[in-house]
């Protein structure tokens, strides 16, 4: 027998040599795999490292003046219907549509017809019940009458001492007055007209002061006080000044805004009634910094705020709006120079790692700051 076909009969009474070996070699085998999948990701990553680059421009905040801005309506400072008092008929038409009325001034008369005549009919009965009433106290103190006499006499004298007092009403309500300073803006009557007690007259609007109302969100309504200046821009008008006048206590239940008055002079009433109107309340004066609006950002709390860097780290910096401009927005919040992420900013993260490549207007900026200090 050969020395092969001795080991194959060795080996073949004993397999479990063999499962041995087969188990060690299928160990060594993974072993290395393992070794080789743990080195080639390490390769891999030394490799894939990349730093992103991003834009950045140095800004430096300015002091502006906070402020709030608002829209509103003009209206009049007071407007009132005059209505008639009594029938009648409109004897004169004094006053025209548009015209400028004093206090007081006639603007429609009424037709007296019997009521002069009624007055001195009144007035001659007075007489005789002054004389009635005196004869009644006079035969009372005699003994002549009774308390219920002269009871009568007196409700008699004062009754038509009552229809004096309201003829002399009705005389005087045929004159319908203006009953303050304004502009007859309607008037509701012409002479021949019949009109009744209650109907219209005309419309009277006080446009000096002309006021501006508006309403405030609550977030703002604190920082408002009776008195502040505020800067009213009326359609196609230049700015005008005027003083906030009344602040409402209590919120619209439908807004949540409150209401606030600002007055306007308008001694001329050339200002108009009823003109869109933009109103700029100034408040404290702050530290801002003027961005574009592409520039704000939300974090995942959704806080607003804008992407800076420092470090050459991406740093997440929450602000608040001061006030818009047509080019451009001011933050607080950001300090006195930021460096800001204006290209790149949507593709990097707080906390990543980035290359900083500042704009050569940031730079040109950042030599006029050194200067000026």
């Amino acid at each position: 027998m050969s020395t092969v076909s001795q080991r194959r009969e060795w080996l073949a009474e004993r397999p479990y040599i063999i499962a041995i070996v087969i188990t060690l070699a299928l160990v060594l085998w993974m072993t290395s795999g393992l070794m080789q999948a743990q080195e080639i990701p390490n390769e891999k990553t030394q490799h894939s490292v990349i730093i992103p680059k991003v834009k950045v421009a140095t800004k430096y905040a300015e002091t502006i003046s906070d402020s709030v801005a608002l829209y509103g309506r003009t209206e009049p400072d007071r407007v009132t219907t005059v209505k008639a008092e009594i029938s009648g008929q409109i004897a004169q038409v004094l006053a025209k549509r548009g015209a400028k009325v004093k206090q007081g001034q006639v603007i429609v008369e009424l037709e007296i017809n019997d009521l002069e005549s009624q007055l001195a009919q009144a007035k001659a009965l007075l007489k005789q019940r002054e004389i009635e009433h005196q004869g009644a106290l006079k035969l009372s103190a005699d003994g002549y009458q009774g308390k219920v006499q002269v009871s009568s006499a007196a409700a008699n004298l004062a009754a038509v001492k009552a229809q004096i007092k309201r003829l002399n009403i009705d005389i005087a309500n045929t004159v319908i007055r203006a009953p303050f300073d304004g502009v007859l803006n309607t008037r509701y009557v012409e002479q021949g007209d019949y009109v009744q007690s209650g109907d219209d007259i005309a419309m009277i609007a006080d446009l000096d002061p002309l006021v501006v109302r508006a309403h405030v969100s609550e977030n703002n309504i604190s920082q408002l006080m009776v008195g502040q200046n505020a800067q009213v821009r009326l359609l196609h008008k230049e700015s005008l000044s005027g003083q906030v006048r009344y602040i409402a206590s209590v919120a619209d239940d439908a807004t949540n805004t409150f209401k606030i008055e600002v007055a306007l002079a308008n001694s001329d009433s050339k200002l108009l009634a009823g003109l869109s109107s933009e109103v700029n309340i100034s408040l404290n004066h702050v530290h801002a910094i003027k961005v574009s609006p592409a520039l704000l950002a939300l974090d995942e709390e959704g806080n607003i705020g804008v992407k800076t860097v420092e470090n050459s780290h991406v740093k997440f910096t929450p602000i608040n709006i001061v006030k818009s401009e047509k080019d451009g927005i001011w933050l607080s919040g950001l300090g006195e120079q930021a460096d800001i992420i204006i290209l790149g900013q949507g593709f990097v993260r707080a906390g990543d790692e980035v290359d900083a490549i500042f704009s050569t207007n940031s730079n040109a900026n950042s030599a006029l700051a050194s200067k000026s200090e």
